[in-house]
C-alpha cells in the first residue's frame, strides 16, 4: 500500500445519473492530483432498510426481509464499485481498498459522520469529495454530505468542484 492514504466517498444512488459520473470525476481528480505514493479508500455509505412496526408474531420475517434487502442493496454497492471506481483507479496504478459500509440512515450527517470516523480510525491523510450539485434550498431541508464533513472532520477534506 501506498506510504499515503486518501478516503474517497462514492454514491452510486443513480447509477444511470450523473451522481455516477461526478464521483468518477472526484476519483480522476484524486488520480491527477495525488499520482503517486498514495493508497485510495473508496468508501460507500450503504443505508440500513428502515425498521418498520411490525406485529410481535411478524419480527422474524420482517427481520429476515430487512436482512435480505440490506444484503442486496450492499452487493449491489459492492459491484458497482468492482466493476466502475476499483479498475479505473488500478488503470491508474493507484493501490485500492474499496469498502461499502453500513450506516443506520440516508441522512446527510450520518453519512457524513460515517465517513469522518472512517477516515480518523484509518489515519487517513485526506478526505475527498465531490461537490454535490444541490439547490441552496435542497441543502437547507436536506443536508449536506459534503458540507458536514467540511465542517466536522478533523482530517483535511478535499473538495472537488461539480465543474471539471
Amino acid at each position: 500500500m501506498g506510504s499515503k492514504r486518501l478516503v474517497l466517498a462514492v454514491d452510486n444512488s443513480k447509477v444511470t445519473s450523473e451522481t455516477g459520473e461526478e464521483c468518477l470525476k472526484a476519483l480522476d481528480f484524486a488520480l491527477e492530483h495525488f499520482p503517486t505514493g498514495y493508497s485510495y479508500h473508496l468508501v460507500h455509505m450503504q443505508p440500513r432498510p428502515f425498521v418498520s412496526a411490525v406485529v410481535v408474531d411478524v419480527v422474524c420475517c420482517q427481520y429476515d426481509y430487512e436482512n435480505k434487502q440490506a444484503m442486496t442493496a450492499a452487493a449491489a454497492s459492492n459491484k458497482f464499485m468492482d466493476e466502475v471506481f476499483v479498475p479505473r483507479a488500478k488503470s491508474a496504478g493507484a493501490d485500492v481498498c474499496a469498502l461499502v459500509l453500513a450506516v443506520d440512515s440516508d441522512n446527510s450527517s450520518q453519512i457524513g459522520a460515517a465517513i469522518c470516523k472512517y477516515a480518523e480510525e484509518t489515519t487517513a491523510d485526506a478526505v475527498i469529495l465531490m461537490r454535490e450539485n444541490k439547490s441552496e434550498v435542497s441543502r437547507f431541508l436536506m443536508g449536506s454530505v459534503t458540507r458536514y464533513c467540511a465542517v466536522n472532520s478533523p482530517i483535511p477534506v478535499v473538495i472537488v468542484p461539480n465543474t471539471i
